[in-house]
């Protein structure tokens, strides 16, 4: 067929449209809201993904962490007893390299208050490498959160939102008034400071919120109030300073640290229903020949005094996840809130602490001598806006280390390796992928529905012009001129519906993209999340790929979709074409 000939058959295909005017109308109106509606659900849902995993990099783990390799095989246990010291070496390497890295212990505990209690995931931090290698720090200030973040030498914490709400310290902003009222005969002394703190709220829900706590809820004169978006930094100051002062923000964190050593003793029973069977085949004979048998205390014990020897044995046994290696000591801080974080991701606001790394080392703190169980690691060259590239990876990351290292004359040792942020979170990246694979499958089908819906359209008018295409064979077009004109006039369907369809797709995900939706106002009933790793706005990103592509796909099927009725429809004998009614 000539090119001539293709461009007169899509004339013919374009003057059938405009004879049409309401069903070309109609189709291609339907068409739009399908491919609108498709663009749009997946722009959100890539949003949200990848703010997540912003969030991931920028407020929780960073781009890669330093860790022990046994740390790492075992991280959902948090090992504490997995650490290593000298970590001062390590970030001087890095930094040496461009790489920003902060120190931490990472540990698990109960922190209790004058009002309850709560469990609580502790890090020990170096507070200004905290602050160049992450960015929830800045969440603990006006107007975020209140109060400061932790400073050296202090025994201090900083709390997340839902942790000071548990444990009911710091400033409250959305308590009810008889909980409000509590906390004014429990911090003021005087009826100025009453009024004072009365004065910072407004009433936000009626008693009878249906997600009230059940002895709170429907009692009247206890209104859900709200602390004032408007307060200004230095009431809220006053207010944080009548709070301290009251003895409120103390706490008490109760804590188990583990420590491992090779055991001097272990029972007969231990020894062969423990300890042996859980060995590699490769540590049984170094394990037996640091201990001897003694039948009198019907025990093994250990003989072996080499240093090296003594570290391996250890290892064997932590790799074994031999329980006796480990020792449990049971630590109480005192400490003080000086802060509440809100930021854009969960973890910092949730059950967590956080609590500077040099009061942990000696005696009063937690015994650590200097250990820590990571280094968070950043390369300080790269925008937050950008997730981790080549620069962050745990190759590059590792070579940047090792010559780092070999600067110092030092080598990296075989217990360490870097891992990156998504090794850290493999599960939920497998979790985030149902969260938006799911919808968009749905999306997808509904996408689909919709043109078969709408191919029903185009069957009725090739069925109505069954005459119409009888006539056309009379003089003289060919079955393939008539399929190709038909599929040509579903095609500019497909094609005028797409157009549509992207304009007011992109319409709709401009607000979304610049401004997000705000769920902060269900944080209450949403405490849990929806599975994101984003607190409250959730804005929509401009997938140019999946929007230039489904316009596409939207115009190849609707033209698809005309091909089977038009082939039945020119198979029929033109005698009978022409007599169809």
């Amino acid at each position: 067929m000539t090119l001539s000939g293709i461009w007169e058959l899509k004339r013919i295909a374009l003057r059938n449209l405009a004879r049409h005017k309401v069903k070309t109308l109609l189709t291609s109106l339907a068409i739009m809201v399908s491919v609108a509606v498709y663009i749009f659900l997946n722009s959100w849902l890539g949003g949200m993904a990848i703010e997540s995993r912003r969030n991931i990099v920028n407020f929780e783990i960073g781009a890669a962490k330093l860790q022990t390799k046994l740390y790492f095989e075992r991280k959902d246990e948090m090992p504490s007893y997995e650490n290593f010291t000298d970590w001062e070496i390590y970030r001087d390497a890095l930094d040496r390299e461009g790489y920003n890295s902060a120190p931490r212990y990472v540990f698990s505990g109960i922190v209790f208050s004058t009002a309850g209690s709560a469990p609580i995931l502790v890090h020990g931090v170096d507070p200004a490498a905290e602050a160049l290698t992450l960015h929830y720090v800045p969440y603990v200030d006006y107007p975020h959160g209140f109060g400061r973040y932790v400073q050296n030498g202090s025994f201090e914490i900083a709390l997340g939102t839902v942790a000071a709400e548990k444990l009911k310290v710091g400033i409250p902003t959305r308590p009810y008034r008889m909980e409000l009222e509590n906390l004014i005969d429990f911090v003021t002394q005087s009826w100025n400071d009453a009024e004072f703190i009365r004065s910072l709220y407004d009433v936000a829900l009626a008693s009878n919120d249906p997600f009230a706590p059940a002895d709170t809820r429907a009692v009247a004169g206890n209104e859900r109030m709200i602390l004032k978006r408007n307060a200004s930094k230095t009431d809220l100051d006053r207010y944080w300073d009548l709070i301290a002062a009251s003895g409120r923000n103390d706490v008490r964190i109760n804590a188990v640290i583990d420590i491992k050593a090779v055991p001097e003793m272990i029972r007969t029973d231990k020894w062969d229903g423990e300890l042996m069977p859980a060995l590699r085949s490769e540590d049984i004979s170094l394990v037996q020949a640091a201990y001897e048998y003694e039948a009198f205390l019907g025990a093994y014990l250990l003989i072996e005094e080499d240093a090296q020897e003594l570290n391996q044995v250890l290892t064997a046994m932590i790799r074994a996840g031999y329980s006796g290696a480990v020792r449990h000591i049971n630590q109480l801080l005192d400490v003080t809130v000086v802060g509440v974080i809100n930021s854009p991701a969960p973890l910092p606001n949730g059950n967590t602490a956080y609590i500077p790394l040099d009061v942990l080392q000696d005696e009063a703190g937690m015994m650590l001598d200097g250990a820590v169980t990571e280094l968070v690691i950043r390369d300080r060259n790269v925008p937050d806006s950008r997730l981790p590239g080549a620069s962050e990876s745990s190759a590059a990351i590792t070579a940047a280390l090792e010559r780092g290292l070999a600067a110092q004359g030092l080598t990296l040792p075989d217990e360490l390796a870097v891992h990156t942020w998504q090794e850290h979170m493999e599960e939920y990246l497998g979790y985030e992928a149902l969260q938006t694979g799911a919808p968009q499958v749905l999306a997808f089908l509904l996408f689909i529905l919709s043109f078969l819906g709408i191919s029903n359209t185009i069957l009725m008018a090739i069925l109505e012009r069954t005459k119409e295409t009888g006539m056309m064979r009379a003089m003289g077009m060919t079955d393939t001129q008539i399929i190709i004109t038909y599929m040509l006039e579903a095609g500019f369907l497909g094609f005028i519906g797409s157009i549509l369809g992207i304009i007011v797709g992109c319409l709709i995900n401009y607000p979304v993209v610049k401004y997000g939706f705000d769920f902060s106002s269900m944080s209450d009933v949403l405490s849990d999340g929806i599975g994101f790793r984003t607190t409250a706005i959730f804005r929509s990103v401009w997938n140019v790929p999946l929007i230039i592509g489904t316009g596409i796909v939207a115009t190849l099927i609707a033209s698809f979709m005309a091909f089977f009725p038009i082939r039945k429809a020119v198979k029929m004998p033109i005698t009978d074409s022409l007599r169809f009614e």
